[in-house]
């Protein structure tokens, strides 16, 4: 049997896209989204060595036809090694980017949102939950510390560019108001069809027991949409950027001088490519990050389109085969080796005076609830939590990691660089 699907001219899968309706797919409609993505690699690898040749003629002086600049700008943002400033401050090095985003999941949730917006409960006051967004920075605040030790992260940061630590907190499993999306529908497939194992930080093919343990894990999902719709480099973005960086309205004048942060619901319903990072994984997972402090679930949202697919032990064994075993989305790095330490932090409730006083500074904390440092500090304190009461200390909050520890992960690492630059 052959599948039936086809993007149309606006880069959707099914008609009538704002119906939100759950489509039921087969294998050979999977097979059909395979063989598109394999269609999208090459196509980004063509736009990329386009532009590596009229790069490199412009360099050694031979005259090129001139480009339309908007076509020119959109061309290289595409491109894999384009230096570009984000909203919220940073600078990344892109991956190649393709015609759509997909996020893919191993059962139905019914209800997808991030993991820090599950932590916020009905009933809580605003205090509360800003209480709780202050204890997720602070132990991004120590991941980011920790991951600090390994040498390549001071190095990428001082020489070759900027570090996303929202992203790296998202994508090691600390808990963020943002979802993760990827450009990869092969990536996307392999989260819909492997089961995440926290004890080995890696993932394995599901077996029949999975499958069978209640209604909602029969079924596999994948979330779609033109990335036209949400993609900030991609079109998704030009509203928001001429209402927010592009105003010159006198009244609104200081919109562009604002501060943005990627957490704090200035940016919510935009997808954001991480790009290249020190450590591996998000380049590996062609990885977005998709803020939604104050967003819907997924599945109220029409702009994504919806697909089940029956699961199998067979389509699973193919997936995790297909991606190498999982290598290709988790590769083998060494910040796996720092797994402990990374779920102690997920779980702390001692922090430093410094990374309060970054946290108030540096996250966007809302000030009309916490109008100074101190109001802040005397909330928090003896604040309690699942894991524990919140204390405050003068000095460092120090992870000693034995040097031959460290050796091991640098050896992932040094000398080892994970990205070229084709396009400054």
């Amino acid at each position: 049997m052959s599948s039936g699907l086809v993007y149309d001219k606006n880069g959707w899968l099914f008609e009538n896209p704002q119906e939100n309706a759950v489509h039921d797919i087969s294998i050979d409609d999977i097979n059909q989204l395979l063989y598109y993505a394999e269609q999208e690699d090459a196509r980004a690898e063509a736009v990329k060595h386009a532009l590596a040749e009229r790069n490199e003629a412009i360099r050694n002086g031979i005259d090129v036809p001139e480009m339309d600049y908007v076509l020119e700008q959109s061309l290289m943002m595409r491109t894999e090694g384009t230096v570009i400033q984000m909203p919220y401050g940073l600078h990344i090095i892109t991956f190649p980017s393709k015609g759509h985003l997909f996020r893919g999941e191993i059962q139905n949730y019914h209800k997808s949102i991030p993991s820090l917006n599950r932590m916020l409960k009905d009933g809580m006051s605003n205090k509360e939950k800003e209480l709780i967004r202050v204890i997720a920075h602070l132990r991004k605040r120590q991941l980011g510390r920790l991951i600090w030790k390994i040498n390549v992260v001071p190095y990428w940061e001082a020489e070759i560019s900027d570090i996303n630590f929202d992203a790296l907190a998202q994508h090691y499993g600390l808990a963020t108001h943002l979802m993760d999306l990827t450009n990869d529908f092969k990536a996307a497939l392999f989260f819909a069809t492997c089961k995440y194992d926290s004890e080995t930080d890696s993932y394995r093919p599901l077996t029949q027991e999975d499958i069978d343990k209640n209604e909602d894990t029969q079924f596999g999902y994948i979330f779609h949409t033109p990335d036209w719709t949400i993609d900030f480099l991609n079109g998704g973005g030009t509203e928001w950027s001429f209402k927010h960086l592009y105003n010159t309205d006198p009244v609104n004048a200081t919109c562009a001088e604002r501060r943005f942060f990627l957490q704090s619901g200035d940016v919510d319903g935009l997808a954001f490519q991480i790009g290249y990072q020190p450590l591996q994984r998000c380049d590996h997972q062609s990885a977005y990050v998709y803020p939604m402090r104050n967003g819907r679930s997924l599945q109220s949202d029409w702009r994504f389109e919806k697909m089940r697919f029956r699961q199998s032990v067979e389509i699973s064994q193919q997936v995790y085969q297909m991606m190498d075993e999982g290598k290709k989305i988790f590769p083998n790095e060494g910040v796996t080796e720092l797994h402990d330490y990374i779920e102690r932090i997920k779980h702390s409730v001692t922090f430093s005076m410094d990374e309060l006083h970054e946290v108030y500074e540096d996250d966007g904390v809302k000030k009309p609830l916490f109008s100074t440092f101190d109001t802040l500090k005397t909330a928090l304190i003896g604040y309690t939590t699942s894991d524990g009461m919140i204390s405050i200390q003068n000095k460092p909050i120090e992870y000693d990691v034995p040097q031959k520890l460290l050796d091991t992960v640098n050896s992932h690492y040094d000398g080892k660089i994970c990205w070229k630059r084709s396009v400054v």
